[in-house]
C-alpha cells in the first residue's frame, strides 16, 4: 500500500520526475527516489504519531510536576514548536539518510516538503493528544482545552 499520498504537500509522482525528463539516467534514479521515499513514508507517519503523543504526554506529566507554574498556554504553545521543529529534524535525517542515490541536485525541495508535512502531522497528534488528555486525563496542566 503506498502511503506517500498521505503526504499532502508533495507534488505528484509525474509533476516530480517532469524536473528530470531531460536525461533520462536522472529520470531512472528520481523514480527511484520517489520509490524509497514512498517505503519510508510509514516509518514517517510512525514517527509523526510518536513524537506528537510522546512530547503531549511528557508537558502534561513530567514538565507540568516540576516546580513552577508551566500550566499556561505559553508553555503547551512552546511545547507544541518543539513538537513541529522536533519532528522536521527527525524526518529530515531520515529522508537524507534513508534515501540513497546519486542525484545531487533537484531534491532538496522534495525533503523539505516531506518534512514540512510531516512536522504538520505531528503538531496535529500533539493537539489531538491535549485535547484527549484535558478531557479524560488527570494533570496539573492548565486544561483550556476541557470540553
Amino acid at each position: 500500500m503506498s502511503l506517500i499520498k498521505f503526504f499532502f504537500l508533495l507534488p505528484s509522482k509525474g509533476k516530480f520526475l517532469q524536473g528530470f525528463a531531460h536525461n533520462d539516467e536522472l529520470k531512472v534514479q528520481a523514480d527511484q527516489v520517489w520509490r524509497q521515499l514512498d517505503g519510508l513514508s510509514l516509518i514517517l507517519l510512525i514517527v509523526a504519531v510518536v513524537l506528537g503523543l510522546g512530547l503531549a504526554a511528557f508537558y502534561y506529566t513530567g514538565y507540568n510536576e516540576l516546580p513552577g507554574r508551566h500550566y499556561k498556554i505559553s508553555h503547551w504553545a512552546i511545547w507544541a514548536g518543539i513538537t513541529t521543529v522536533v519532528a522536521l529534524i527527525v524526518t529530515a535525517i531520515i529522508e537524507y539518510v534513508g534515501i540513497q542515490t546519486r542525484i545531487t541536485s533537484g531534491l532538496t525541495f522534495l525533503y523539505w516538503l516531506c518534512a514540512i508535512n510531516n512536522a504538520l502531522y505531528a503538531l496535529f497528534m500533539y493537539f489531538i493528544t491535549s485535547v484527549v488528555w484535558c478531557n479524560f486525563f488527570r494533570t496539573n496542566a492548565y486544561k483550556f482545552l476541557k470540553f
